[in-house]
C-alpha cells in the first residue's frame, strides 16, 4: 500500500473507484467542498433521536423500534429513491486518528479520528428536494458532521444516517459535497467502513451503486497510514518488511515424516524403507460405526482410491494392556505402525480409529499422482478433550454447506467441538416451532422503522431482506448427524441475558399481535444504557420477567427435541452471558450526564418487584442470576453442561449450578492482565476453554496493513505464527513471542497459584465484518490448523506454569531454535501438503501476500510465509503477469507489482506493489 500519491496512475485510478461520473465532475470543475469555517452540526443527543427511550405503555410496539427512527423525521416526499440514489456516489477518506484538533469529549477516553465524506452527485439537473435520509452501518459512533447542510442521527446499533438541515439548498448538477465527519475511537483497517449505504424517502429505499460491492476501495480511498497513536509501534506489513519477516521466520524443510497436527510419539523405523502406493483399501472399516460414512466421504472428496494396493486394518483393543501403548490410553487414542506390507490401526473406541485414519491421510501429499510412506510406529493421544471451532451465524449467516465444508476440516485435522453461534443482537438463525417470529424476523435485515417484519439494517445488509437467513429444523438435524459420522459435536450457543436484541425484537412482533407469553422486555421500563455495540435496553433480556423464563424453556426444549429426533444428544449447551452493561458506566464517559448512567433494568417495575420478592436479587448482578435461571432449566430438561463466556459467571462459582459440569471460554487479553484473570477462576471450579482474543480471534487481521480484514480491538495482527506460537497452559510465556496490541513489548510475571487447569481451546471467527462465505473461509483458514495443532499436540518449547516466573523480549526462557524447527516444519506441511486438501474440500483460503524488494541494481527477490506458493510479479501495473522462480531483473526504475496464487489459479492474494 504504497503513498497513493506514487501509486502509477492506472493502479490510483482503478483504486479510488474513478469512474465516468467522477470525470464528469473534473470536466464541469464544479464543487460545493465546504472550505468555509463550517459550523458542527453535532447532534445534541449523540444518540440521535430516538434516544432516549420513551416508556411502553401497551403492546403496540417497543417505544425504541416503533419510534426508533421518530415521527419528526418520518418523510412524506413521495419521490422515488432510486432517482437520488442512482445519480450518488459516496467516497471515504481517512483524516487522522491524532494530531486532528477535532472535538472528542463525547468519545469514550476522548478518542476520536477524522474522515472525509464527499457525496458526488451526476444528476444533469439540480437536485432540490431536501426529504431524503442517506442511512449507513458505522461500527464506531459517528460524533460530528462537520458542515452546515447536513446533521446526523445514531438510529441502533451501527445504523446511522445522515440529512439535510434547513439550510441546505440541494446538489448541483455534477458538483460534489465534501463533509468532515468525527468518529469515535480510531481506524487503521478499511474494513471498519461498511457497504451498502442507502437512500431512503418515505418507504421507498435504494442502496448507492458504488458501495453494493465487497470491493471496498470502489468507496473507500486506500489508507496511507497504519499509526493508530502516536505510540504506535506496530511494523506495517509492506512488500518490503514482509520480506524480511518472511526470510526471518520461514525456511522449507523435509515434512515426509509430518503430521498435522503432531502426534504425541513418531517413531520412524530405523533402516526402514520409503514406498509407494496407489492407493488404499480398509479392512475392518464397520468398526468405525457411523464414523466410515465421515471416513469415506473424506477419502473420496481427497481423491484418494478406497480400492488400492495398500491394505489397512482397523481393530478395537485395550491400549492399557500393552506395555508400549498404555501411557496413551483413552477414547481418541490409537497406535498405527505403517510397513510395506500393510498398515495397522488400532485404538480402543471407534473414535481413535478414526483419528488413526486422518493421520494416515495426513502423512500423504495427496496432491501427487504417486503417494509415497515410511514405514513408521505411531502412538497418539490429544491434549486436550475440547478442541473447538467457533462459528459467528448471527451477525451474518453463514450457509449450510459452509459449515458442512467445516466439519470437514475439523475432522481431517481432529478438531472436535463446533461451536456455532446461532443468535446475537443482529440475528436469529434458528428455526425454534412455536417462536416462528424469531426468524420471520429476526433473520431478517431490512427497512422496517417499526420492525415488524425484520431488523433493521445493519453490519452493512442494506435495506433488502434475505428470505432465507437461517436453519431451519431439518437443517440443523442434518447438521448434527453430520457432525456426529465425523467425530464433531456441535454446540448450540443463544446468547443471553445480553446480545439478544434479535430475541427481544421478534418477540416484541409477536406481542404486538397479542401474544405476551414469550415477551422479553418490560413495557414500562425507561432505563437508559447503551451496550458496547451501541443498541439500548432492547439488546437484553429482562430476567425478571416470568416470560423470559418461559422463552428460555420453550428454546431449550424444542432444542433438545431436534437433538433427539437426530441421534445426537444435547449434552452442553452455551448460554453465551457476555456483555450485560451499560457502557457509559465505564470511566472514559466521565463527560456524560449522569442519567444516562443507568444499571440495565434499574427502571423496570418489574426488577423492583423481583428485588422486593427476592433479596437476594442483586440489580448489579443480572448475567449472573440468568446464568443461575438458565443453568436450573437446563438441568431440569436433562442438559448435563452448561458452557458461558465468563464475564456471564464471574462472580459466581461452581457449587451455585445445577448441571454436572459448568464451562468458561477464557477471554482476558494479556496485556490487560490476563494471567491474573486466568489465576482469579482457578478456584472457581469451571472447566477452563482458552479463547484469548489477542491470539484466536479469527475476524482479526492476519498482519499489519490497512487492506486486511477485520476488528483489532485486542490484536493488531493474528498471524498463522503467532497462533501456533500460543502457549495456552503457561499464559505468561506468550509475552516472550509476541507483543500487545501497539506493537510493544510485554512483561508478564506468572502469578503465586497452582497452574490453572485448561479443558480446551478454541479459535474464534466473529462475523461482523465478513459477510460471505469465502470471506469467512479467508478469515478463518488456515489459521484453524495452528489451532489443531496446539490443541492436539504440546510442544517441547511449550514451558511450565511456574509461579513467579516473568517473562518479556528479553528473558531468553522460550527456546527458540525448538520452536523455529517446529514452526517451520509447521508451515512447510501447511504450504507444501494442507492447503491443496483445503481447496479438494471446497474450502477457499486465504493465500497470503508475498513479501518483495528490488535492489539498487533493479533485481527483484520474493517470498511467501507459505512455502510452495507460487508467486507472479508484473512490471506494467498488472495488464500481464510473470511467474517469478529465482531472484530477476526488472530494473531499478520499475514499479513492481506482486501477488501469490494457487497451482490451479483459481485463488490469489491482493496484489502488493514495490515501489
Amino acid at each position: 500500500y504504497a503513498n497513493i500519491d506514487k501509486t502509477p496512475p492506472a493502479l490510483r485510478k482503478r483504486l479510488l473507484g474513478k469512474s465516468a461520473k467522477s470525470a464528469k465532475f473534473a470536466k464541469n470543475g464544479k464543487s460545493a467542498k465546504s472550505g468555509k469555517s463550517a459550523k458542527s452540526t453535532k447532534s445534541s443527543n449523540i444518540f440521535g433521536k430516538a434516544d432516549p427511550i420513551t416508556p411502553i405503555k401497551d403492546a403496540s410496539g417497543l417505544a425504541s423500534s416503533s419510534n426508533i427512527i421518530g415521527k419528526a423525521d418520518l418523510i412524506t416526499s413521495i419521490r422515488d429513491a432510486s432517482e437520488l440514489a442512482s445519480d450518488l456516489r459516496v467516497m471515504l477518506e481517512m483524516g487522522k486518528n491524532f494530531d486532528h484538533g477535532a472535538d472528542c469529549s463525547m468519545a469514550d477516553w476522548g478518542l476520536c479520528y477524522t474522515q472525509t465524506l464527499t457525496l458526488e452527485y451526476s444528476g444533469d439537473d439540480d437536485y432540490s428536494d431536501d426529504q431524503f435520509h442517506i442511512y449507513f452501518s458505522s461500527i464506531h459512533r459517528l460524533l460530528q458532521v462537520n458542515h452546515p447542510d447536513f446533521e446526523h442521527h445514531h438510529v441502533v446499533g451501527d445504523l446511522t444516517y445522515i440529512k439535510p438541515t434547513a439550510s441546505f439548498k440541494g446538489f448541483g448538477a455534477g458538483t460534489s459535497t465534501e463533509l468532515p465527519l468525527v468518529f469515535e475511537f480510531w481506524s487503521v483497517q478499511e474494513t471498519d467502513k461498511m457497504p451498502r449505504w442507502f437512500v431512503a424517502m418515505g418507504d421507498s429505499t435504494a442502496v448507492i451503486e458504488n458501495t453494493n460491492t465487497e470491493d471496498m476501495h470502489s468507496f473507500v480511498a486506500p489508507y496511507t497510514s497504519t499509526m493508530k497513536t502516536p505510540t504506535d509501534a506496530n511494523i506495517p506489513m509492506t512488500a518490503e518488511n514482509r520480506f524480511a519477516l518472511n526470510e526471518e521466520k520461514v525456511e522449507e524443510v523435509d515434512v515426509s515424516e509430518r503430521i498435522i497436527p503432531t502426534p504425541y510419539k513418531i517413531e520412524v523405523t530405523q533402516g526402514g524403507q520409503t514406498f509407494g502406493i496407489s492407493g488404499i483399501s480398509i479392512e475392518g472399516m464397520a468398526l468405525l460405526g457411523d464414523l466410515q460414512i465421515g471416513a469415506k466421504d473424506l477419502m473420496e472428496k481427497l481423491g484418494m482410491s478406497s480400492s488400492g494396493d495398500h491394505e489397512v486394518t482397523l481393530a478395537l483393543v485395550d491400549l492399557s494392556d500393552n506395555e508400549l501403548t498404555a501411557d496413551i490410553s483413552g477414547p481418541e487414542s490409537y497406535s498405527m505402525e505403517i510397513t510395506t506390507d500393510g498398515t495397522s490401526i488400532t485404538a480402543e473406541e471407534p473414535a481413535g480409529l478414526f483419528h488413526g485414519i486422518m493421520s494416515f491421510i495426513g502423512l500423504l501429499n495427496v496432491a501427487d499422482s504417486e503417494l509415497s510412506l515410511k514405514e513408521m510406529v505411531i502412538n497418539d493421544k490429544p491434549r486436550f478433550k475440547y478442541r473447538g471451532h467457533q462459528v459467528d451465524t448471527a451477525r451474518n449467516f453463514r450457509s449450510k454447506e459452509a459449515i458442512m465444508k467445516t466439519i470437514d476440516a475439523m475432522a481431517l485435522w481432529k478438531l472436535n467441538v463446533m461451536h456455532l453461534a446461532f443468535t446475537n443482537d443482529e440475528g436469529w438463525r434458528l428455526e425454534i416451532p412455536g417462536l416462528e417470529e424469531l426468524t420471520s424476523v429476526g433473520s431478517k435485515r431490512c427497512f422496517d422503522p417499526n420492525e415488524d417484519t425484520c431488523l433493521l439494517a445493519q453490519l452493512g445488509s442494506g435495506p433488502d431482506a434475505d428470505e432465507k437467513q437461517y436453519y431451519t429444523r431439518e437443517d440443523y438435524i442434518e447438521l448434527l448427524k453430520y457432525a456426529e459420522e465425523r467425530n464433531v459435536k456441535i454446540l448450540p450457543e443463544f446468547n443471553m441475558p445480553a446480545h439478544a436484541r434479535a430475541a427481544v425484537i421478534s418477540m416484541e412482533a409477536r406481542s404486538k399481535k397479542g401474544d405476551d407469553m414469550y415477551r422479553l422486555t418490560d413495557p414500562e421500563d425507561e432505563t437508559h444504557i447503551l451496550t458496547i455495540q451501541f443498541y439500548d435496553r432492547t439488546s437484553i433480556i429482562n430476567p425478571c420477567l416470568d416470560s423470559s423464563v418461559r422463552f428460555v424453556e420453550k428454546v431449550v426444549t424444542e432444542v433438545k427435541k431436534m437433538h433427539d429426533e437426530a441421534g445426537v444428544p444435547l449434552d452442553s449447551y452455551h448460554f453465551g452471558g457476555d456483555e450485560a452493561k451499560n457502557i457509559l458506566l465505564g470511566a472514559g464517559f466521565s463527560s456524560y450526564p449522569d442519567e444516562l448512567k443507568e444499571l440495565p433494568f434499574s427502571k423496570s417495575p418489574a426488577c423492583q418487584a423481583k428485588i422486593l420478592e427476592d433479596p437476594s436479587f442483586d440489580i448489579e448482578k443480572i448475567a449472573n442470576y440468568w446464568a443461575i435461571t438458565v443453568n436450573k432449566i437446563l438441568a431440569e430438561n436433562g442438559i448435563k453442561e452448561m458452557v458461558a463466556w465468563e464475564d456471564g459467571l464471574r462472580g459466581t462459582t461452581k457449587d451455585q449450578y445445577e448441571t454436572d459440569s459448568v464451562a468458561i471460554n477464557f477471554w482476558e487479553t494479556l496485556f490487560w492482565g490476563g494471567v491474573n484473570g486466568l489465576a482469579d477462576l482457578a478456584d472457581d471450579g469451571f472447566d477452563i476453554i482458552m479463547s484469548n482474543p489477542d491470539y484466536l480471534y479469527f475476524d482479526f487481521p492476519y498482519e499489519v496493513n490497512p487492506e486486511e480484514r477485520g476488528y483489532y480491538w485486542a490484536a493488531r495482527f493474528n498471524s498463522v505464527y503467532k497462533v501456533f506460537t500460543f502457549a495456552p497452559e503457561n499464559l505468561a510465556q506468550n509475552a516472550e513471542t509476541s507483543t500487545d496490541r501497539d506493537g510493544n513489548e510485554m512483561s508478564v510475571t506468572t502469578p503465586e497459584v497452582t497452574a490453572p487447569s485448561i479443558r480446551g481451546m478454541q479459535g474464534q471467527t466473529w462475523s461482523e465484518t465478513i459477510r460471505t462465505d469465502d470471506q469467512y473461509y479467508e478469515m478463518a483458514f488456515p489459521r484453524v490448523l495452528a489451532v489443531a495443532e496446539r490443541a492436539w499436540h504440546r510442544a517441547s518449547w511449550e514451558l511450565d506454569w511456574s509461579s513467579g516466573v516473568t517473562y518479556n523480549a528479553t528473558t531468553g526462557l522460550v527456546p527458540k531454535d525448538e520452536l523455529a524447527a517446529d514452526y517451520n516444519g509447521f508451515v512447510t506441511k501447511l504450504g507444501c501438503h494442507e492447503m491443496f486438501k483445503m481447496k479438494q474440500l471446497g474450502i477457499n483460503y486465504r493465500v497470503p501476500p508475498p513479501g518483495g524488494k528490488v535492489d539498487g541494481s533493479g533485481i527483484l527477490t520474493a517470498n511467501s510465509e507459505l512455502p510452495c506458493t507460487a508467486i507472479v510479479y508484473s512490471t506494467d501495473a498488472g495488464n500481464t503477469w510473470s511467474e517469478y522462480s529465482e531472484p530477476v531483473g526488472v530494473g531499478a526504475d520499475k514499479v513492481v507489482s506482486l501477488k501469490s496464487v494457487t497451482s490451479d489459479g483459481a485463488l490469489m492474494s491482493r496484489v502488493v506493489v514495490i515501489n
